[in-house]
């Protein structure tokens, strides 16, 4: 069986956390477990509750070279910060997953950037964007979309969008300078909560994100889009912007499509 290297991150968005979500089976975990059934699949998942984790980030765990290990030192420091912080209610983070990330001893031997070089067979599951929509917009992401600064701070969009898409573009061309057969599944971005409101005022800017996606890919080789247009009000838990078991679901799903074009 050949060997796969899959990669996921960096955002929180990966993070199969809702109290629905029983197993904590995420997007990332069903299609490890798809992979599984075709390949011997070694896995890098450093998808993290952290604001901090922008496209920047991503390029700095490249560089870096971080092992899965200190990955997951940061992804449990953050599900603590969340536990502490008033975050926490608002998102209903169960207690139970506090110890999602239990670093395994073969954790300190898998580094992110020499997987990547010494694999063949290389797929990156690319989720970034929201948290650099908020540090462009200097904004936190519940001040950003309360019902009075929505529209505001939006404003800026083509701006943030034109930095935001700079580094993505820096990113792809470090990852193939890296592997050039790596092959980048971009997640597209949803409509998030069951809230009416912020779905209706987030429609165009997330259309146009997701539009210079999709330009992307047809100007990069083994650059897929995963289209995401389809999760609905009851893939997501009350206002929580992360989708719940259904969501994650659809996006396997979703990236099911794009993976068997």
């Amino acid at each position: 069986m050949d060997k796969l290297f899959l990669i996921g991150g960096t955002d929180s968005i990966g993070v199969p956390y809702t109290k629905d979500n029983k197993t904590n089976t995420g997007f990332f975990e069903q299609i490890e477990n798809f992979l599984s059934n075709r390949f011997e699949v070694t896995t890098f998942n450093f998808f993290h509750m952290s604001t901090y984790n922008t496209n920047s980030f991503i390029l700095e765990c490249l560089k870096k070279n971080y092992s899965l290990a200190e990955i997951k030192v940061q992804q449990n420091q953050m599900l603590r910060k969340c536990k502490y912080s008033g975050v926490y209610p608002y998102l209903e983070l169960p207690k139970n997953f506090l110890n999602f990330y239990k670093i395994q001893e073969q954790d300190y031997t898998i580094k992110i950037k020499e997987q990547l070089i010494n694999n063949k067979n290389v797929i990156f599951l690319y989720s970034a964007g929201v948290n650099d929509f908020l540090k462009y917009n200097k904004s936190s992401l519940f001040k950003m979309f309360s019902p009075r600064n929505i529209k505001n701070n939006l404003k800026e969009l083509d701006t943030i969008l034109e930095n935001c898409f700079q580094d993505i573009y820096k990113n792809i061309s470090y990852i193939h300078k890296l592997n050039k057969d790596c092959k980048i599944y971009l997640v597209g971005l949803f409509y998030p909560t069951n809230l009416k409101y912020i779905r209706k005022r987030l429609k165009f800017p997330i259309d146009s994100f997701n539009d210079k996606l999709k330009n992307m890919c047809k100007n990069y080789k083994n650059v897929y889009f995963i289209e995401n247009s389809n999760l609905s009000k009851g893939d997501f838990c009350n206002i929580d912007f992360h989708p719940n078991s259904k969501g994650h679901k659809k996006i396997y799903e979703n990236f099911l499509k794009a993976y068997e074009k």
